[in-house]
């Protein structure tokens, strides 16, 4: 009898659509957790780019890297290394996954939360909330999906693969509220398509 219902358990989950079954994590192209160092890592601010402070414990795990807000009027991005450039080709319908978190609770404004910059135009996804003050862990499909291209129009996937594959700049939201913040970027992943 137990092997009869195991064999129909079987049949019964490979006979449902991809989509309908549990799929494992993509492999893992690059992943960065700040333990020790920044790995690269800039803050794009109201005045330029500059270094993140590295904070060795508190994050999630372990380190993490954070920025307080120089209330100059623009939202402040954490920026990619070229390390994570040279991989998103690679990561062409896989995922983009980070945990970040802010000093205030409020619920913000709205703004782009992740942009893909290349020479081709500029990609930008939005998530439906913020994070809290805890750490938030968000993914976005590197598909054209919920993706906007150049601000106003929804992206095609010809668009998503031109960007990817000559990238200028990835920037994640660092910046919720309006006035003094500080925001903490941890566990950054860039995974391939399963």
């Amino acid at each position: 009898m137990r092997k009869t219902l195991t064999a129909v358990v079987l049949l019964f989950v490979a006979a449902l659509p991809l989509s309908g079954r549990l799929r494992a994590a993509g492999r893992v192209l690059i992943a960065h957790d700040f333990s020790t160092s920044a790995q690269g890592w800039l803050i794009a601010s109201d005045t330029g780019a500059v270094d993140p402070i590295v904070e060795s414990r508190g994050g999630h795990p372990g380190g993490y890297i954070s920025a307080k807000d120089e209330e100059g009027g623009e939202t402040w991005y954490y920026r990619a290394p070229a390390s994570v450039l040279a991989q998103l080709s690679a990561a062409e319908f896989g995922t983009l996954t980070y945990s970040v978190k802010q000093s205030e609770i409020e619920p913000g404004f709205p703004d782009d939360d992740v942009v893909i910059v290349g020479k081709a135009g500029r990609l930008s996804y939005r998530f439906d909330h913020a994070p809290g003050t805890d750490w938030t862990t968000f993914s976005a499909p590197l598909s054209a999906a919920g993706w906007t291209w150049n601000w106003n129009m929804r992206a095609t996937q010809e668009q998503m693969k031109s960007v990817l594959s000559d990238p200028i700049r990835l920037e994640i939201r660092g910046e919720y509220r309006t006035g003094e913040d500080i925001g903490g970027l941890d566990t950054f992943r860039l995974s391939a398509r399963d």
